[in-house]
Parts: structure tokens; C-alpha cells; sequence
């Protein structure tokens, strides 16, 4: 909005009754209010999709691939080797 529109808004605003001007600002208080509303109603939507979109993963998509080729595989990832100490 332009400085010229505001202050002839503001203008206007001004010369409204009391209770014009409380009806007025109640109306606009509540048009915010709603579009507000509406904006993270469709942020929290898009959130939604994007984690059903996640949790529906082909099922030949392993979720934990490991080490990559040049990676080694540390304390935390190595398969127990067959006869090896136990931590008991």
C-alpha cells in the first residue's frame, strides 16, 4: 500500500463513529486472524505430505545402507563375527 492510500485510508478510519471504527478494526482483527490460520493450516499440510511421501519408500530402498564403498565400518555398524567374545 502507497504512503498517499494509507493516510487516505487512515483518513477515512478517522471521520467512522466510535463504534464504526470498533466494528471496523473487530472485522479486519478477524480477516488477519483467518488468513493467518489459513497460511499454517497449508504449512502444516505440506509438512504432512512430505512425511507420508518419506515413509512410503519403495520397499527395495534399504532405510540403513551402511558404509558406502570407501567408507570403513566402524565399531557401531560391524556384523558380531561368529565365535567372537561376547559383551555379557
Amino acid at each position: 500500500m502507497s504512503s498517499d492510500n494509507y493516510e487516505q485510508t487512515r483518513r477515512r478510519f478517522d471521520e467512522l463513529e466510535t463504534e464504526q471504527q470498533a466494528q471496523f478494526l473487530i472485522e479486519a482483527s478477524a480477516s488477519a486472524l483467518a488468513r493467518g490460520i489459513e497460511q499454517m493450516g497449508a504449512v502444516l499440510a505440506n509438512g504432512l505430505q512430505d512425511v507420508i511421501r518419506r515413509s512410503h519408500r519403495p520397499s527395495g530402498t534399504p532405510r540403513d545402507p551402511g558404509p558406502g564403498a570407501a567408507e570403513p565400518e566402524t565399531a557401531q555398524r560391524q556384523a558380531p563375527q561368529e565365535g567372537g567374545a561376547s559383551d555379557t
